[in-house]
């Protein structure tokens, strides 16, 4: 059975989220704390995390910084929830290494629904054979498991953005728009299928037959790896 580790000061908070994943039919555990959170991973590792931004030991934004720091939790899901409106703690949520962020008051439907995604794409990246793409924004380095790819500036910026959201699929109109930054029904779909041709004649161990980014006919481009963005890369 799924596990969550579900992180939170609140226990009326806590009791809502524990009711809605159970119903789901998770397994879940509860931390009244980032120090207690951190116990459960030390004799457990969860499946997912759900932690809440704001707690008085350790805030949840450098929880997220310690668990993608700590190898048997580098990869886990972390969705993290705030009651705080600005933009600015989004941000800095998903640049301590947390997949998806939720604005409370939760709604118990949405918070299913995405705790349900986020398992689903974690599960299609639990074979050990899936490569890992290592991308760090600071460097401009791209490391497709130990091996570096050399990449001119736009193929890095148009891999990034796919590896944003793996499992997702991208449509030539989204690639063009925040890629290129071009507007809404300007360029052309062959600019990105050329550059798509070329990232995969660096990174694909057979172009012909792509395993890593992959066509969806008709509906655009998915990335298939585990992918370690920014915080999470240790480039040596």
């Amino acid at each position: 059975m799924t596990t969550i580790l579900i992180v939170d000061d609140d226990p009326n908070i806590l009791e809502m989220l524990e009711l809605t994943l159970r119903r789901e039919g998770y397994e879940v555990l509860r931390a009244l704390g980032s120090r207690e959170a951190l116990h459960y991973v030390s004799v457990q590792p969860p499946d997912m995390f759900v932690i809440d931004a704001g707690m008085p030991d350790i805030d949840g934004i450098n929880l997220c910084r310690r668990l993608r720091e700590m190898e048997v939790t580098a990869n886990t899901p972390i969705l993290f929830l705030s009651g705080m409106r600005d933009t600015e703690m989004a941000v800095q949520a998903l640049n301590s290494g947390a997949d998806d962020y939720l604005r409370k008051p939760i709604m118990p439907r949405e918070l299913a629904a995405r705790v349900r995604a986020h398992i689903r794409r974690a599960s299609q990246f639990s074979n050990p054979e899936t490569p890992t793409i290592r991308i760090s924004s600071l460097t401009y380095r791209v490391f497709m498991n130990d091996r570096e790819i050399s990449l001119t500036r736009m193929e890095f910026e148009l891999l990034k953005y796919l590896c944003l959201t793996p499992g997702i699929t991208h449509s030539t109109e989204d690639l063009l728009e925040h890629v290129w930054m071009y507007p809404n029904g300007v360029g052309d779909a062959a600019l990105v299928r050329n550059h798509i041709h070329n990232l995969r004649a660096k990174i694909e161990q057979d172009p012909d037959r792509p395993t890593v980014i992959q066509s969806r006919h008709g509906r655009g481009y998915v990335v298939k790896a585990q992918v370690q963005m920014d915080e999470q890369v240790a480039l040596h």
